[in-house]
């Protein structure tokens, strides 16, 4: 008997490979050598695997980095210490793909519970902008707006991320680190 853990690995992998549409529940039982049955033993539905695949990983892998963050006192290193773990998270394997494109699959109510972990998230990154603005070593520009190009500029790197060649992510995570601090022109 596999666990869930298993699964949920197994079934991410598939999901990334194929994507959400084009990996049917009897693909993926499969592919992890369980019937349909067996699979729904573990989840009420697809949407409900494709959920807890998610909060799986947020809470395995992203929980992690924002606590760790979270005790940072000084905001631009809280900044720096997590997009340079954010990177080496997003550039390990493409898992960010499914949590934020696959995610508009879920039931609203699962979708809510997800959203309000991205804004502990969100919070995180605008609260350390808008101290780097209170004591006036960052310019007054909109807090969410800079939080959210943060996280959009290391979010949807598995767009071109080249995951043959994962000895450039620490470069990748140096020069996000340049542009998002001091931008791209001198």
């Amino acid at each position: 008997m596999k666990t869930k853990e298993e699964i949920y690995d197994g079934a991410l992998k598939i999901i990334i490979e194929r994507g959400y549409d084009n990996a049917p529940i009897s693909l993926i039982a499969k592919e992890l050598k369980l019937s349909k049955g067996g699979l729904f033993h573990y989840f009420s539905s697809k949407e409900q695997m494709l959920y807890e695949i998610i909060k799986y990983n947020i809470e395995k892998d992203y929980f992690p980095i924002i606590r760790a963050a979270e005790k940072i006192q000084d905001p631009s290193e809280r900044l720096r210490f997590f997009l340079r773990r954010y990177i080496q998270l997003l550039t390990k394997e493409p898992v960010a793909m499914v949590a934020v494109h696959e995610a508009r699959r879920l039931n609203p109510e699962h979708l809510n519970e997800l959203r309000k972990i991205w804004r502990e998230l969100l919070d995180l990154i605008s609260d350390a902008i808008s101290e780097l603005q209170d004591s006036d070593k960052a310019k007054n520009i909109n807090k969410t707006f800079s939080a959210f190009s943060l996280i959009g500029m290391c979010s949807w790197l598995f767009y071109w991320f080249d995951y043959s060649r994962k000895e450039s992510a620490e470069e990748l995570g140096s020069t996000f680190e340049e542009i998002f601090f001091k931008g791209l022109l001198k």
